[in-house]
């Protein structure tokens, strides 16, 4: 299938369309991934981090409703596989929109890796983007980053997205207040960076 570039992001290369160099993507099946979707829900330094609901222990009763939620109301909900090892390291979804809102063509982006393999987060989300743009037709993806993981936002700044504000002061954590930083990237910004890239 052909591509809009030569990005090794997520290429559509036939069979590899759910592959990168490092990583691959595999649909949510209960069987084989509860456990792990429930046990990358306790790591502080993975999806809590980027939670900001109330922490609370979680069992795998709760972690799988959560799950067969997101498959059921996300465009895309993955597993995601280091590729060397084809070991579980996390998971990342694109949230669907109501059917009435469904013609903006607008989604969130929500990623979750264990802490080892963190150093993958950006290509990822590359392939996320790719996948969003290219095969579900999707004109801008949004990401709202809580301050308390910054280093997620950076690493969405490097890829494209901008800041575009904040919503001051409507997160609790930790005992104190904190803003939420919303960021986004449209699809003709992400296509015009990455012809420059080829450049």
């Amino acid at each position: 299938m052909a591509t809009d570039s030569g990005s090794d992001y997520g290429e559509e290369r036939n069979s590899d369309a759910f592959k990168t160099m490092s990583l691959d993507f595999v649909s949510y099946d209960p069987v084989d991934h509860d456990w792990f979707f429930n046990s990358i829900q306790q790591f502080s330094s993975s999806v809590i981090n980027f939670c900001a609901s109330t922490p609370r222990p979680m069992d795998i009763n709760f972690t799988s409703s959560v799950a067969k939620h997101l498959k059921r109301n996300s465009n895309l909900f993955v597993m995601i596989y280091a590729d060397q090892l084809y070991e579980c390291v996390g998971t990342l979804f694109l949230e669907s929109s109501h059917r009435d809102m469904a013609h903006h063509r607008c989604s969130k982006l929500g990623i979750g890796i264990l802490k080892a393999y963190q150093h993958h987060e950006a290509e990822a989300v590359e392939w996320a983007l790719n996948w969003a743009f290219k095969s579900a037709g999707l004109h801008r993806v949004e990401m709202n980053i809580p301050p308390w993981n910054m280093r997620l936002g950076e690493v969405c700044e490097e890829i494209g997205f901008q800041t575009e504000g904040t919503r001051k002061e409507c997160l609790f954590k930790n005992g104190k207040w904190w803003d939420e930083v919303n960021m986004a990237i449209l699809k003709e910004d992400w296509k015009q960076r990455h012809i420059k890239m080829e450049k």
